[in-house]
């Protein structure tokens, strides 16, 4: 049976890559016909209750991560784990879903969305099961089956919200709820499949042990989505919904910045607990993961400092220029947000849920007080710099223990060094190249986009041996060797 320890790291990122940047192109495509169809109001309705949807499901995905961890180290309880984690979600669901019913009218009046509180209990169901148990699904190392598998959501959902939204008429921002739930309830059997463990009663040692552990990771959860989450929330209340559909369409352009931190990450933790737990060194694989987790990050940040106005205004329109003056804080937010996602996961690995716990808890404090003072002095770029300087804090804060457990820990290696200084060069390149093409349509900016990208992949592949041996060896993981022959990486 496949284990955490037995895949390659960087193959499964690799094609796990692949999927999210597929699962990207639908979202990308999807966000642009249904914010210019439903405009920012009901637009940004929808991610406001989605982004409540995800605040009221930490706990129960806080206790996925205690599962993902036992069930990574223990072979013998996981059919208890698996029970155990059926019965948390149907206990939560339903005193979340109560709570939500008896809340039903500040629901409506913060989505602005008339059936909220039925489109909460809609999406919590949905969305709640099918992320806890892929994220257990990632506790044996398979981290490109269950994102191909979250892929495959993506392509029935757009097709079933356009089915929504469009062809069937009136039902505007609830089409997307309807659509999103819908493809999850016929994705989620394919996970549980592959997680191939029919679950058990749990005994009452099993459920000490992840209780041990979600005691941390619960509300270590809770505070990093209301912290990831905090600048919709903080405009939703302190503005108005257009502003976050504003936000949004910023965010949505810097999305494949998190692609391999985020993927590496969801493999670096059952990775690491296995050889922690074996008594063996996990520095260099932590290393590895610092190392390449900010690959994407880095020439969107440079090319969100390049071109803000074209970017925005081009894809989503006009409607949407306020989205402009935020994407490159936004970008530069996920850039320190791709660094400290694999110390987390390092930490969560070495069994230390208390540091997270801690230093996302610290962050959440800095972050609504500073989001509340600077968003109602300076508006929406206020909340965006709030949450810089909370991550910077998770950042220090956890760098510092890592290094700390895991002294051989390069936390700058200098792959990433090459690419900060490729990201540069690209930066000076395609602006002077704007100057010269004006962005006035899509081919335009198709332009500067490829000028861009060929930079930034060309001039690492030719200054970085690393990079040539790291894109080699996910090649081989991954098997994209049949596509992409491994010699023209050997010089």
């Amino acid at each position: 049976m496949t284990e955490a320890t037995d895949v390659s790291l960087g193959g499964e990122t690799g094609k796990a890559a692949i999927a999210k940047f597929a699962m990207a192109a639908v979202g990308f495509v999807a966000s642009i016909f249904f914010a210019r169809e439903l405009g920012p109001g009901a637009f940004g309705g929808y991610y406001l209750l989605f982004g409540l949807v995800k605040f009221a499901d930490r706990p129960l995905m806080g206790w996925a991560t205690a599962s993902k961890k036992r069930f990574a180290d223990d072979e013998t309880k996981r059919r208890e784990i698996v029970g155990l984690q059926f019965l948390f979600n149907a206990a939560w669901i339903l005193l979340a879903a109560v709570t939500a019913l008896l809340l039903a009218s500040n629901i409506r009046s913060y989505s602005g969305l008339a059936i909220g509180p039925l489109l909460f209990v809609i999406l919590l169901v949905s969305e709640s099961n099918y992320e806890a148990f892929d994220r257990i699904l990632t506790a044996r190392g398979q981290v490109g089956l269950a994102t191909w598998a979250d892929a495959l959501r993506s392509y029935l959902t757009l097709p079933l919200q356009a089915l929504f939204v469009f062809a069937l008429a009136g039902y505007g921002a609830d089409g997307m709820v309807y659509g999103l739930a819908g493809a999850t309830v016929l994705t989620f059997p394919i996970v549980f499949y592959f997680i191939k463990t029919k679950p058990a009663i749990p005994s009452l040692d099993t459920l000490a042990s992840v209780a041990q552990y979600a005691r941390y990771s619960i509300p270590t959860d809770l505070f990093m989505n209301l912290y990831s989450r905090l600048d919709m929330i903080l405009l939703g209340i302190l503005l108005v919904p257009a502003t976050a559909a504003n936000y949004q369409v910023a965010a949505q352009l810097t999305v494949p910045a998190t692609f391999v931190a985020s993927l590496a990450g969801s493999g670096l933790m059952p990775r690491v607990s296995r050889l922690w737990t074996e008594g063996k060194a996990v520095g260099q694989e932590v290393t590895n993961a610092i190392a390449f987790s900010s690959v994407f990050a880095v020439p969107i940040l440079f090319g969100a400092l390049a071109i803000p106005n074209a970017l925005v205004v081009t894809v989503y329109g006009s409607e949407y220029a306020l989205g402009a003056s935020l994407i490159a804080s936004i970008a530069a937010y996920q850039f320190l947000a791709t660094q400290t996602t694999p110390l987390i996961q390092t930490l969560n690995g070495i069994d230390r849920p208390d540091v997270n716990m801690r230093a996302s808890g610290i962050a959440l404090s800095v972050n609504i007080v500073l989001g509340v003072i600077l968003t109602l002095q300076f508006g929406p770029i206020g909340v965006v710099i709030s949450s810089l300087v909370a991550e910077s804090l998770i950042y220090v804060f956890t760098a510092y223990v890592v290094k700390r457990q895991v002294p051989s820990v390069e936390l700058v290696p200098r792959p990433l060094c090459v690419q900060v200084s490729t990201g540069v060069i690209m930066f000076l390149v395609v602006s002077a190249v704007s100057r010269v093409v004006v962005v006035q349509s899509w081919f335009d900016l198709g332009i500067l986009l490829t000028v861009g990208a060929t930079t930034y992949v060309g001039v690492l592949l030719v200054v970085s041996p690393a990079i040539r041996t790291t894109v080699g060896s996910v090649l081989d993981g991954s098997r994209l060797e049949t596509y992409i022959p491994r010699r023209f990486l050997n010089w």
